[in-house]
Protein backbone atom coordinates (compact mmCIF):
# COMPACT_ATOMS: atom_id res chain seq x y z
CA UNK A 1 0.00 0.00 0.00
CA UNK A 2 0.98 3.55 -0.91
CA UNK A 3 2.28 5.44 2.30
CA UNK A 4 -0.70 8.20 1.18
CA UNK A 5 -3.09 5.32 1.75
CA UNK A 6 -1.53 4.46 5.29
CA UNK A 7 -2.15 7.80 6.11
CA UNK A 8 -5.46 8.54 4.78
CA UNK A 9 -6.70 5.08 6.87
CA UNK A 10 -5.22 5.78 10.19
CA UNK A 11 -6.46 10.07 10.05
CA UNK A 12 -9.98 7.83 9.35
CA UNK A 13 -9.44 5.18 12.16
CA UNK A 14 -8.78 8.27 14.81
CA UNK A 15 -10.78 10.73 14.03
CA UNK A 16 -12.69 10.31 16.99
CA UNK A 17 -11.02 10.74 20.16
CA UNK A 18 -9.52 7.22 21.10
CA UNK A 19 -9.31 5.86 24.03
CA UNK A 20 -5.56 5.64 24.97
CA UNK A 21 -3.71 2.12 26.34
CA UNK A 22 -0.11 2.57 27.75
CA UNK A 23 1.87 -0.46 28.49
CA UNK A 24 5.44 -0.91 29.71
CA UNK A 25 6.41 0.12 26.26
CA UNK A 26 5.20 3.47 26.72
CA UNK A 27 7.71 4.26 29.52
CA UNK A 28 10.72 2.35 29.27
CA UNK A 29 11.94 5.31 26.81
CA UNK A 30 11.93 7.64 29.71
CA UNK A 31 14.25 5.40 31.92
CA UNK A 32 11.34 2.87 33.98
CA UNK A 33 12.41 -0.45 34.07
CA UNK A 34 11.90 -3.89 31.67
CA UNK A 35 11.05 -6.65 32.89
CA UNK A 36 14.15 -7.59 32.60
CA UNK A 37 15.47 -4.85 34.71
CA UNK A 38 13.53 -6.06 37.34
CA UNK A 39 14.00 -9.73 37.24
CA UNK A 40 17.75 -8.50 37.67
CA UNK A 41 16.68 -6.43 40.48
CA UNK A 42 14.99 -9.49 42.35
CA UNK A 43 17.50 -11.94 41.93
CA UNK A 44 19.73 -9.34 43.95
CA UNK A 45 17.80 -9.41 47.16
CA UNK A 46 18.97 -11.54 49.93
CA UNK A 47 15.47 -11.67 50.62
CA UNK A 48 14.32 -13.55 47.87
CA UNK A 49 17.85 -15.25 48.09
CA UNK A 50 16.88 -17.12 50.96
CA UNK A 51 13.84 -18.94 49.25
CA UNK A 52 14.68 -22.73 48.92
CA UNK A 53 13.20 -22.34 45.32
CA UNK A 54 15.61 -19.43 44.21
CA UNK A 55 18.08 -21.03 41.94
CA UNK A 56 14.77 -22.43 40.41
CA UNK A 57 13.75 -19.17 39.98
CA UNK A 58 16.44 -17.52 38.20
CA UNK A 59 16.55 -20.57 35.48
CA UNK A 60 12.98 -19.97 35.28
CA UNK A 61 13.37 -16.33 34.72
CA UNK A 62 16.20 -16.83 32.27
CA UNK A 63 14.58 -18.75 30.36
CA UNK A 64 10.26 -18.11 30.87
CA UNK A 65 10.81 -14.30 31.69
CA UNK A 66 9.53 -12.93 35.04
CA UNK A 67 6.19 -13.16 35.19
CA UNK A 68 6.02 -17.07 33.26
CA UNK A 69 8.68 -17.79 36.34
CA UNK A 70 6.86 -16.37 39.00
CA UNK A 71 4.03 -18.47 37.97
CA UNK A 72 6.06 -21.44 37.81
CA UNK A 73 8.16 -21.75 41.06
CA UNK A 74 6.45 -22.22 43.91
CA UNK A 75 7.67 -19.31 46.56
CA UNK A 76 7.23 -18.57 50.08
CA UNK A 77 4.67 -16.11 51.03
CA UNK A 78 7.25 -13.94 52.39
CA UNK A 79 9.55 -13.89 49.19
CA UNK A 80 6.70 -12.65 46.89
CA UNK A 81 5.91 -9.88 49.66
CA UNK A 82 9.75 -9.28 49.01
CA UNK A 83 9.09 -8.85 44.67
CA UNK A 84 6.33 -6.75 45.89
CA UNK A 85 8.75 -4.52 47.24
CA UNK A 86 11.30 -4.54 45.35
CA UNK A 87 9.32 -4.44 42.04
CA UNK A 88 7.93 -0.55 44.08
CA UNK A 89 11.06 0.16 44.98
CA UNK A 90 12.76 -0.21 41.30
CA UNK A 91 10.22 1.44 39.59
CA UNK A 92 9.64 4.50 42.17
CA UNK A 93 13.71 4.85 42.14
CA UNK A 94 13.35 4.92 38.04
CA UNK A 95 10.32 7.39 38.22
CA UNK A 96 11.49 10.17 40.50
CA UNK A 97 15.11 9.88 38.98
CA UNK A 98 13.30 11.12 35.61
CA UNK A 99 11.25 13.52 38.19
CA UNK A 100 13.76 14.83 39.68
CA UNK A 101 15.72 15.78 35.78
CA UNK A 102 12.30 16.62 34.67
CA UNK A 103 10.03 18.20 37.13
CA UNK A 104 8.55 21.07 34.93
CA UNK A 105 8.81 19.06 31.29
CA UNK A 106 6.73 16.10 32.06
CA UNK A 107 6.99 13.47 28.59
CA UNK A 108 6.35 16.01 25.64
CA UNK A 109 5.12 12.99 23.19
CA UNK A 110 2.54 12.11 25.89
CA UNK A 111 1.25 15.52 26.59
CA UNK A 112 1.11 15.82 22.56
CA UNK A 113 -1.38 13.34 23.06
CA UNK A 114 -3.37 14.26 25.46
CA UNK A 115 -3.79 17.59 23.93
CA UNK A 116 -4.38 16.22 20.74
CA UNK A 117 -7.44 13.94 22.19
CA UNK A 118 -8.72 16.45 24.48
CA UNK A 119 -9.15 19.50 21.71
CA UNK A 120 -12.55 18.53 20.31
CA UNK A 121 -15.41 18.26 22.22
CA UNK A 122 -16.25 16.73 24.45
CA UNK A 123 -12.48 17.82 25.92
CA UNK A 124 -11.84 14.43 27.60
CA UNK A 125 -9.29 11.66 27.28
CA UNK A 126 -9.12 8.93 28.64
CA UNK A 127 -5.97 6.33 29.58
CA UNK A 128 -6.11 3.07 31.02
CA UNK A 129 -2.78 1.75 32.02
CA UNK A 130 -0.86 -1.81 33.24
CA UNK A 131 1.94 0.75 34.53
CA UNK A 132 2.62 1.72 37.94
CA UNK A 133 4.55 4.52 37.03
CA UNK A 134 3.49 8.65 37.58
CA UNK A 135 4.00 9.38 33.49
CA UNK A 136 0.74 9.43 32.62
CA UNK A 137 -0.08 11.88 35.57
CA UNK A 138 2.95 14.03 35.15
CA UNK A 139 1.71 14.97 31.37
CA UNK A 140 -2.05 15.45 32.45
CA UNK A 141 -0.81 18.02 35.04
CA UNK A 142 1.15 19.60 32.08
CA UNK A 143 -2.22 19.71 30.05
CA UNK A 144 -4.14 21.88 32.83
CA UNK A 145 -6.55 19.31 32.82
CA UNK A 146 -8.36 18.10 35.96
CA UNK A 147 -7.37 14.75 36.31
CA UNK A 148 -9.82 11.87 37.57
CA UNK A 149 -7.88 8.91 39.15
CA UNK A 150 -10.20 7.44 41.82
CA UNK A 151 -7.98 9.84 43.73
CA UNK A 152 -8.43 13.72 44.78
CA UNK A 153 -5.62 15.73 44.63
CA UNK A 154 -2.93 16.63 42.06
CA UNK A 155 0.96 15.87 41.42
CA UNK A 156 2.49 19.11 40.18
CA UNK A 157 1.33 22.70 41.27
CA UNK A 158 2.37 26.10 40.02
CA UNK A 159 1.83 29.29 41.81
CA UNK A 160 -0.59 31.46 39.84
CA UNK A 161 -2.30 34.45 41.82
CA UNK A 162 -5.51 35.07 40.99
CA UNK A 163 -6.75 37.60 38.04
CA UNK A 164 -9.14 37.09 35.10
CA UNK A 165 -7.15 35.23 33.07
CA UNK A 166 -6.17 32.57 35.06
CA UNK A 167 -10.11 32.18 36.12
CA UNK A 168 -11.20 32.23 32.23
CA UNK A 169 -7.77 29.32 32.43
CA UNK A 170 -9.80 27.19 35.42
CA UNK A 171 -12.77 27.60 33.67
CA UNK A 172 -11.59 25.62 30.91
CA UNK A 173 -9.72 23.48 33.17
CA UNK A 174 -12.85 22.10 34.61
CA UNK A 175 -13.98 21.20 30.83
CA UNK A 176 -10.83 19.33 30.13
CA UNK A 177 -11.06 15.81 32.17
CA UNK A 178 -8.08 13.35 31.74
CA UNK A 179 -9.53 9.86 33.44
CA UNK A 180 -5.75 7.70 34.12
CA UNK A 181 -7.18 3.98 34.90
CA UNK A 182 -4.80 2.41 36.63
CA UNK A 183 -5.70 -1.64 36.79
CA UNK A 184 -2.84 -2.78 38.34
CA UNK A 185 -2.15 -0.21 41.02
CA UNK A 186 0.16 3.03 41.06
CA UNK A 187 3.34 3.89 43.07
CA UNK A 188 1.45 6.44 45.61
CA UNK A 189 -1.47 3.98 46.26
CA UNK A 190 -1.27 2.09 50.17
CA UNK A 191 -3.35 0.40 52.48
CA UNK A 192 -3.15 1.56 55.87
CA UNK A 193 -3.10 -0.67 58.80
CA UNK A 194 -6.87 -0.07 59.47
CA UNK A 195 -7.22 -1.05 56.20
CA UNK A 196 -8.24 2.28 54.42
CA UNK A 197 -6.45 2.95 51.23
CA UNK A 198 -4.81 6.09 50.41
CA UNK A 199 -2.47 7.80 48.44
CA UNK A 200 0.85 9.54 49.37
CA UNK A 201 2.14 11.12 45.88
CA UNK A 202 5.99 11.00 45.30
CA UNK A 203 7.17 9.03 48.26
CA UNK A 204 10.46 8.07 48.47
CA UNK A 205 9.74 4.88 49.92
CA UNK A 206 7.08 2.81 51.51
CA UNK A 207 6.08 4.42 54.42
CA UNK A 208 6.02 3.15 57.95
CA UNK A 209 3.45 0.30 58.65
CA UNK A 210 1.85 0.84 55.38
CA UNK A 211 1.66 -1.74 52.25
CA UNK A 212 2.35 -0.46 48.62
CA UNK A 213 -1.13 -0.76 46.45
CA UNK A 214 0.55 -2.76 43.53
CA UNK A 215 -0.14 -6.09 41.60
CA UNK A 216 3.18 -7.49 40.93
CA UNK A 217 3.70 -9.46 38.07
CA UNK A 218 2.57 -12.88 38.02
CA UNK A 219 -0.67 -14.76 38.22
CA UNK A 220 -1.46 -12.97 41.53
CA UNK A 221 -3.26 -10.32 38.77
CA UNK A 222 -5.73 -12.39 38.72
CA UNK A 223 -6.71 -13.27 41.83
CA UNK A 224 -6.05 -9.46 42.96
CA UNK A 225 -8.23 -7.71 41.00
CA UNK A 226 -11.39 -8.66 42.53
CA UNK A 227 -10.41 -6.50 45.80
CA UNK A 228 -10.45 -2.86 45.90
CA UNK A 229 -9.37 -0.12 44.72
CA UNK A 230 -8.75 -2.98 41.28
CA UNK A 231 -12.08 -3.76 41.35
CA UNK A 232 -13.47 -0.54 40.45
CA UNK A 233 -11.03 0.35 38.41
CA UNK A 234 -11.27 -2.49 36.43
CA UNK A 235 -15.36 -1.82 35.95
CA UNK A 236 -14.64 1.86 34.84
CA UNK A 237 -11.75 1.25 32.44
CA UNK A 238 -14.12 -1.49 31.21
CA UNK A 239 -17.22 0.94 30.84
CA UNK A 240 -14.65 3.26 28.59
CA UNK A 241 -13.64 0.40 26.36
CA UNK A 242 -17.25 -0.01 25.58
CA UNK A 243 -18.03 3.83 25.56
CA UNK A 244 -14.97 4.82 23.35
CA UNK A 245 -15.08 4.52 19.65
CA UNK A 246 -11.61 4.00 18.58
CA UNK A 247 -8.16 3.00 20.38
CA UNK A 248 -4.73 3.89 20.34
CA UNK A 249 -2.14 1.28 21.89
CA UNK A 250 1.01 2.23 22.91
CA UNK A 251 3.91 0.13 24.32
CA UNK A 252 1.01 -2.66 25.12
CA UNK A 253 1.71 -6.48 24.43
CA UNK A 254 -1.93 -7.95 24.93
CA UNK A 255 -0.84 -10.13 27.67
CA UNK A 256 -3.54 -9.11 30.58
CA UNK A 257 -6.48 -11.37 29.81
CA UNK A 258 -8.42 -10.03 33.10
CA UNK A 259 -8.03 -6.55 31.31
CA UNK A 260 -8.53 -6.47 27.70
CA UNK A 261 -11.92 -8.35 27.27
CA UNK A 262 -13.78 -5.61 26.52
CA UNK A 263 -11.41 -4.11 24.06
CA UNK A 264 -10.83 -7.11 22.53
CA UNK A 265 -14.98 -7.08 22.00
CA UNK A 266 -15.17 -4.07 20.90
CA UNK A 267 -12.84 -3.98 17.79
CA UNK A 268 -14.32 -7.78 16.70
CA UNK A 269 -17.51 -5.16 16.50
CA UNK A 270 -15.34 -2.78 13.85
CA UNK A 271 -14.26 -0.29 16.17
CA UNK A 272 -10.69 0.52 15.19
CA UNK A 273 -7.15 0.60 16.71
CA UNK A 274 -3.89 1.38 16.14
CA UNK A 275 -0.80 -0.03 17.65
CA UNK A 276 2.66 0.91 18.42
CA UNK A 277 5.06 -1.22 19.21
CA UNK A 278 8.72 -2.02 19.66
CA UNK A 279 8.37 -5.73 18.45
CA UNK A 280 4.73 -7.06 18.10
CA UNK A 281 3.97 -9.69 21.09
CA UNK A 282 2.82 -13.27 19.97
CA UNK A 283 -0.53 -12.31 22.13
CA UNK A 284 -0.85 -8.94 19.87
CA UNK A 285 -0.45 -10.92 16.66
CA UNK A 286 -3.05 -13.36 18.32
CA UNK A 287 -5.55 -11.18 19.45
CA UNK A 288 -5.69 -9.10 16.09
CA UNK A 289 -4.20 -9.77 13.23
CA UNK A 290 -4.89 -13.46 13.48
CA UNK A 291 -8.35 -12.83 14.88
CA UNK A 292 -9.94 -11.25 11.47
CA UNK A 293 -10.35 -8.25 12.83
CA UNK A 294 -11.50 -5.72 10.65
CA UNK A 295 -9.80 -1.99 11.45
CA UNK A 296 -6.86 -1.86 12.79
CA UNK A 297 -3.05 -0.82 11.87
CA UNK A 298 0.05 -1.83 13.82
CA UNK A 299 3.05 -0.05 13.73
CA UNK A 300 6.43 -1.94 14.33
CA UNK A 301 10.24 -1.18 14.65
CA UNK A 302 11.93 -2.46 11.35
CA UNK A 303 15.05 -1.03 11.55
CA UNK A 304 16.67 1.70 12.75
CA UNK A 305 14.95 3.84 9.39
CA UNK A 306 11.97 2.16 8.90
CA UNK A 307 8.69 1.25 10.20
CA UNK A 308 6.64 -1.83 9.20
CA UNK A 309 2.81 -1.46 9.33
CA UNK A 310 0.40 -4.45 9.34
CA UNK A 311 -3.13 -3.65 8.25
CA UNK A 312 -6.16 -5.90 7.37
CA UNK A 313 -4.83 -8.18 4.63
CA UNK A 314 -1.71 -6.26 4.09
CA UNK A 315 1.46 -5.28 5.61
CA UNK A 316 4.52 -2.53 4.48
CA UNK A 317 7.78 -1.36 5.06
CA UNK A 318 7.78 2.87 5.07
CA UNK A 319 10.93 5.36 5.39
CA UNK A 320 10.69 6.38 9.43
CA UNK A 321 9.91 5.57 12.51
CA UNK A 322 6.58 5.97 13.27
CA UNK A 323 6.57 3.43 15.78
CA UNK A 324 7.79 6.16 18.05
CA UNK A 325 5.06 8.18 19.54
CA UNK A 326 6.59 11.44 18.87
CA UNK A 327 7.51 10.53 15.14
CA UNK A 328 4.11 9.11 15.13
CA UNK A 329 2.18 12.25 16.20
CA UNK A 330 4.02 13.84 13.56
CA UNK A 331 1.52 11.92 10.70
CA UNK A 332 -1.26 11.94 12.60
Amino acid sequence: MEWTGCLSILQGYLENSPLIVLGSGASMPYGLPSMGMLAEEIKKSDGVHSDPEYDALCTAMDSLGLEGAIDSVALLPCTLSEIRRIVWQTVNTCDLSYFDQNPTSPPQALVELLHKVLAPTPNKAVIVTTNYDRLAEYSADQTGATTVTGFEGCLIKKLELPNSQLKIRRTRARERIVDIWKVHGSLDWFVVPDGTIAAFPLSRNIPNTLQPLIIPPGKEKYSATHDEPYRTVISEADNAFVQAGAYLCVGYGFNDEHIQPKLLAQISKGKPIVVLARTMTPACRKHIVDAGINKFLIFEYADDTHTKVYGNGWEETYDGQYWLLDNFLKIW
